[in-house]
């Protein structure tokens, strides 16, 4: 909110410098520096809302494809948002009724820099993966908590190629989350741990059988 601000005051700045021979009663030359440095800040300003704005999209689109036709919104929380957020100690966070997505700051630039160099992913880049199918798994109507991150492991590979990850990485990223994150919540036990289920493996109660899944 604060960069749309800002990119319409230096926006309505530009403006007023533009119409400024036109004024009836002080007609004035347009002073082109000026001119193109209140443009370019508003540009400037505006860049980062509308990137954001960008991504929020193309998460939806790769949303929708496992969504099973539910309709998806993805909104990416600003600190602001985060702090008005009655859930903002959860990274993320879903309703299946409205099909909204939201996910706190920082772990939508967390993905985003994981699916602008997945190569270079670390165990928390990884996590911002789960984190965003997670979420897509409550929007079909999954909600307790240990079926949903069951199935968010599962999915977790396809997720990553809908993405735009590698088919070897997505592989590979997926399969680690599973041994490495998912596992630590079985051993941390607690709140972690709810999302944990032993029938979360091959051949167990919640394996879907999925062709392309995690651990095949």
């Amino acid at each position: 909110m604060l960069w749309i601000l800002l990119s319409s005051l230096f926006a309505f700045l530009a403006i007023r410098e533009l119409r400024s021979p036109w004024h009836k009663e002080h007609p004035q030359r347009i002073y082109l520096p000026y001119l193109l440095l209140v443009s370019g800040l508003s540009v400037a300003f505006a860049w980062p809302a509308v990137s954001t704005w960008r991504f929020e999209r193309f998460l939806e689109s790769r949303a929708l494809i496992l969504s099973e036709g539910r309709p998806v919104s993805v909104h990416c929380n600003t600190l602001f948002d985060t702090m008005l957020d009655p859930n903002s100690l959860a990274a993320g966070h879903a309703n299946p009724q409205t099909g909204e997505i939201v996910i706190q700051k920082p772990w939508c630039s967390t993905l985003r820099d994981y699916l602008d160099d997945p190569e270079a992913a670390d165990g928390r880049a990884i996590h911002s993966l789960n984190l965003f199918t997670h979420e897509v798994m409550h929007i079909r109507g999954v909600l307790d908590e240990a079926v949903t991150e069951c199935y968010a492991v599962q999915y977790n590979r396809r997720m990553a190629q809908l993405l735009g990850v590698p088919a070897h990485l997505a592989h590979e990223h997926a399969r680690r989350y599973y041994r490495e994150g998912y596992a630590m919540r079985a051993q941390i036990g607690g709140l972690a741990g709810a999302y944990h289920s032993p029938e979360c493996a091959p051949g167990r109660a919640l394996d879907l059988r999925l062709p392309d899944s995690t651990w095949r």
